[in-house]
């Protein structure tokens, strides 16, 4: 049966089957109707990065914890417009499962919006000029302020869901504030895709996985600077060295599809 226990089962950490796993992820993904759509939208309204491999990822590892029969907790750290959590929550929809989904985001950006910094090229120029911007450019941090719960609203609005039923926390992952409103609660699942600094990366992890239940899984984005494999963006060095530093005796690096890592906690 292919399922995500298939893949991990038959996981080779070598530049052919992360080559092979990141291609294979997309074809399914294309031919899947529903992770189609969702991913033709995002990629359409500009609404996100990533891969859609990806896609596929997300489907497999919930179909993994559905088979727990109970609601499922997510966290996602770093939210842009919402690609993500509309996705988890419309394959919960899908495959017929509760998901209780929290969020954390400043859902601002970093940079004004005008037309010098919306311009990738003069950004970029201004990158060799400006060693805090050439700092942000370097760890993929420079975001252009919009209305952000908007845009994670149509995300949701476009796939029938509904963005209230998510928790959605505003402010920085690595605030006091933030992290005590979630410190008390435990997780399926945590995301991490927030600062790409290896400070505020290494916080993140500090603070979140933690809350991982035994058994669940960590996601670390931008995550594969140090992993074999030719045919796809491999991320942010910074995160990748982080990710790194990860304890292997109590998360078990099980999966990596593209720049996205997948780690199951021990237990």
């Amino acid at each position: 049966m292919e399922n995500l226990e298939y893949y991990i089962n038959n996981y080779k950490n070598t530049e052919e089957h992360n080559d092979h796993i990141w291609e294979l992820f997309r074809d399914k993904v294309n031919a899947t109707e529903f992770l189609k759509k969702h991913r033709d939208y995002v990629e359409e309204k500009q609404a996100g990065f990533g891969d859609r491999s990806f896609h596929y990822m997300w489907y497999l590892i919930l179909q993994q914890l559905k088979e727990k029969n109970r609601k499922i907790d997510c966290l996602e750290i770093g939210v842009f417009k919402g690609q993500t959590i509309s996705l988890w929550a419309l394959v919960a929809k899908k495959l017929g499962f509760d998901i209780d989904i929290t969020a954390i985001s400043p859902l601002e950006g970093n940079y004004p919006n005008n037309s010098l910094f919306r311009n990738y090229y003069i950004r970029k120029t201004l990158s060799y000029l400006v060693p805090s911007i050439r700092r942000d450019f370097k760890d993929g941090n420079i975001h252009i302020n919009e209305d952000f719960v908007t845009h994670i609203d149509k995300m949701f609005k476009n796939s029938g869901l509904d963005l209230k039923e998510v928790n959605l926390i505003k402010g920085y992952s690595n605030d006091d504030e933030v992290v005590a409103q979630v410190k008390d609660k435990t997780f399926d699942l945590v995301y991490i895709d927030g600062d790409h600094s290896y400070k505020v990366c290494k916080e993140d992890m500090y603070n979140f996985m933690p809350l991982i239940k035994p058994g669940g899984f960590l996601i670390m984005d931008d995550a594969a600077n140090l992993i074999p494999g030719s045919k796809f963006f491999k991320g942010i060095e910074e995160v990748s060295r982080a990710t790194e530093e990860i304890d292997p005796k109590v998360y078990k690096n099980v999966l990596n599809v593209g720049h996205n890592r997948v780690f199951q906690k021990v237990g």
